[in-house]
């Protein structure tokens, strides 16, 4: 038997302001469209960035907080989120406690799933939608769940009557979590910080040539000789070819290091790696280019 989680305010705001977060995208992305290359487009290219990164963000959270679900069944209590699902064997609970009080304190750097956390001290696995006061919580000998079923008197119900039914099978406390929760990415902080380091390296460069691009002469000396003379002058758009190459091989080294992975790490991490020393190169060059 189903149980959908109490309704929480902060989905209602959350969603709002994801809304909100996209029409300013939008805007700040239009406005970048209708400004020639220069500070007032970085400005709000970088604008839209954050916006379309915080909004994403926001309903990736809401998609999380719409998976949470209650399921109880004959042999254990099943609590569904975000592809996680712990198994709660009803032999295991000791008690049901209605309004605990439980000194968990909200997480809201997790916002708007503030009430879903493990709190160590406590030994608290949260699953709930509201503060513990207006919860409920499912009491083992290892682990305290908090959970907030939407009509807490039918889960209650449902428990007692499949509990004194009996168990078909014996079952084991288990979280099970779903593949794409178990991805290397998501444990991998060298590798986290090599991908999104690169690609931050080659964005700031980007911004930094169009933010100087207006004072640039109509031409410019992409290469001198040995004497310090230019010998090679272009348009002065060309000076764009620098961060865009870099950019280029930043995504495709990024692709190939990712499909190589779980087979060739050493090369994979080579292949990340020399895209930030490309972009710290090509940074370097536009330094010396643009005064």
């Amino acid at each position: 038997m189903a149980f959908r989680p109490l309704f929480s305010r902060d989905r209602f705001w959350a969603g709002l302001l994801a809304l909100l977060g996209l029409i300013l995208s939008l805007w700040a992305l239009h406005g970048m469209l209708r400004y020639p290359v220069g500070p007032q487009s970085v400005l709000l290219g970088w604008a839209a960035l954050v916006l379309l990164g915080l909004t994403a963000l926001l309903l990736y959270r809401l998609w999380a907080l719409h998976s949470l679900d209650y399921w109880v069944q004959r042999d254990a209590i099943h609590i569904l989120w975000h592809g996680e699902e712990a198994i709660i064997p009803l032999r295991y609970i000791r008690e049901i406690r209605v309004h605990p009080q439980l000194p968990l304190r909200p997480s809201w750097r997790h916002w708007p799933e503030p009430w879903i956390q493990w709190d160590a001290d406590t030994h608290t696995l949260a699953y709930a939608t509201q503060p513990p006061q207006a919860a409920m919580a499912i009491i083992t000998q290892e682990e305290t769940y908090l959970i907030s079923p939407e009509n807490p008197e039918a889960f209650l119900a449902a428990y007692r009557e499949r509990r004194d039914f009996g168990p078909a099978r014996q079952r084991q406390p288990l979280i099970y979590l779903a593949p794409w929760r178990q991805h290397w990415l998501l444990h991998d902080r060298g590798a986290r910080a090599l991908l999104v380091g690169g690609l931050l390296l080659g964005l700031l460069l980007l911004s930094y040539t169009a933010w100087h691009y207006p004072q640039l002469p109509p031409t410019v000396a992409l290469h001198v000789n040995a004497q310090g003379l230019p010998d090679f002058l272009s348009p002065r758009r060309a000076i764009f070819l620098i961060p865009g190459f870099t950019l280029l091989m930043g995504f495709l080294n990024a692709a190939i290091g990712f499909a190589l992975y779980e087979t060739r790490r050493f090369l994979s991490y080579l292949l990340w790696s020399t895209s930030v020393v490309l972009q710290i190169i090509a940074f370097i060059i536009i330094l010396d280019l643009i005064p």
